[in-house]
């Protein structure tokens, strides 16, 4: 699905999903990128306005969006479960 890239800015942010576990959310271009914690930078591709995808793993992610415009919270749906991470930056 074609999304406009500018839409990604709301989503740039840290998430936590553990303790010790945070994504990174960054643009890169017209790319939305995610790096988990000691993992490497992955691109994710939109399904819909709020929705992305890997085209490494088997995983998705979705953004909930404030009141302010921006993502307040992600989900992690990977392996049948949904890992909500809340944002911290």
């Amino acid at each position: 699905m074609a999304v406009d890239p500018a839409l990604y800015d709301r989503y740039v942010g840290r998430y936590q999903l553990a303790p010790n576990f945070i994504l990174a959310v960054t643009r890169a271009g017209d790319r939305l990128m995610v790096q988990a914690t000691g993992q490497p930078e992955i691109e994710v591709f939109p399904e819909s306005e709020h929705e992305f995808f890997y085209k490494v793993v088997d995983a998705q992610i979705s953004f909930e969006i404030g009141d302010d415009g921006k993502a307040k919270r992600l989900t992690l749906h990977q392996n049948g479960a949904d890992m909500p991470a809340e944002r911290i930056e």
